[in-house]
């Protein structure tokens, strides 16, 4: 990628975050809440465990390089894929057994086309995650989520399109060191909509090992101490996209995977850092006329390297 392109937003996404969790702020304010959460009913894991929660904001940024597509005419199309990301989510306790999450996400994907296949272009993807959660009894729990997430392209002609990611769930506690998920996912938007039944669980084999099935994040963790994390699993494509090329609105495919392993070291408090190599496969860019209907196309799996800042807060019986 030209170093001297531009990517409009980024800056505020950078922002936003680095407000939202500025060290000091960030960690008085999770361990006063993770003391709230620890005096509650709600549980998030009973077993020792060296594997970290999951992180309440990140900072990331991924570069995808060499990915290949043939479309169904048979055009072959190779571009690279630099993509910069930011979340933050706050928790709110209501009571004993209920809580609120919310928070925003914010990404720029940059697309490089090698050979100027086609004109080179950015997306600029917005989104408000809000969830809720409920402590039904003392086995289990009951969750469900929002996200809409927006996209828009940098041309001119672009519009925003939107994305309705959501899910309602039951989470059952069989013991201390296993739990069951179970649920429903949706994914409705300007591409096609999708529904799907959910089946997840988390199985803390010990202090070190964690089996994770956790849909769309299955891993298998290894935590030797409390400051080191490896992890190797899979996790969706930011590679992946639909362009409409009657009007230049985007959508993001969830059906593409990346595979990679990954390390995190916690350097400062509740502060981790972490890298990432693997591969990304399945699906690639998809083109179409008037429609963001799929077509059929050949896609080659690439590499991909990530470099990510994550706030994972500590102090109370979370587990991962």
């Amino acid at each position: 990628m030209n170093a001297s392109r531009e990517l409009p937003g980024l800056t505020h996404i950078l922002c936003c975050w680095t407000l939202l969790s500025a060290p000091a702020e960030a960690e008085s304010f999770f361990a006063t809440t993770a003391s709230a959460f620890k005096s509650s009913n709600i549980e998030f894991q009973r077993t020792k465990t060296n594997a970290p929660f999951l992180p309440l904001a990140f900072a990331d940024s991924t570069h995808y390089g060499d990915v290949e597509v043939t479309t169904e005419t048979g055009e072959n199309i190779e571009y690279d894929v630099h993509q910069f990301s930011a979340m933050g989510v706050l928790p709110i306790l209501l009571g004993e057994n209920d809580a609120l999450f919310g928070g925003l996400y914010a990404s720029q994907s940059a697309f490089d086309f090698a050979d100027d296949a086609a004109d080179d272009f950015d997306v600029l993807s917005v989104g408000v995650p809000i969830g809720w959660l409920h402590q039904t009894s003392e086995n289990w729990q009951a969750a469900a989520f929002l996200m809409p997430l927006g996209h828009k392209a940098d041309s001119d002609n672009a519009d925003w399109s939107w994305q309705y990611l959501g899910g309602a769930f039951a989470r059952y506690i069989q013991s201390d060191e296993l739990w069951w998920a179970f649920g429903a996912y949706m994914d409705v938007g300007s591409g096609d909509d999708l529904f799907l039944p959910y089946l997840g669980a988390s199985w803390a084999i010990n202090e070190a090992w964690t089996l994770s099935a956790i849909m769309p994040w299955p891993a298998l963790i290894y935590s030797p101490s409390k400051q080191w994390m490896m992890r190797l699993g899979a996790a969706p494509s930011g590679a992946s996209w639909a362009l409409d090329t009657s009007d230049d609105t985007v959508s993001l495919d969830i059906d593409a995977w990346d595979f990679g392993l990954g390390v995190e070291y916690r350097f400062a408090g509740d502060f981790w850092v972490s890298a990432e190599v693997g591969v990304s496969g399945l699906r690639g860019l998809s083109y179409t006329d008037g429609s963001l209907e799929q077509p059929d196309l050949e896609f080659s799996s690439n590499s991909y390297v990530s470099f990510s800042v994550k706030f994972r807060p500590s102090g109370a019986n979370t587990g991962r």
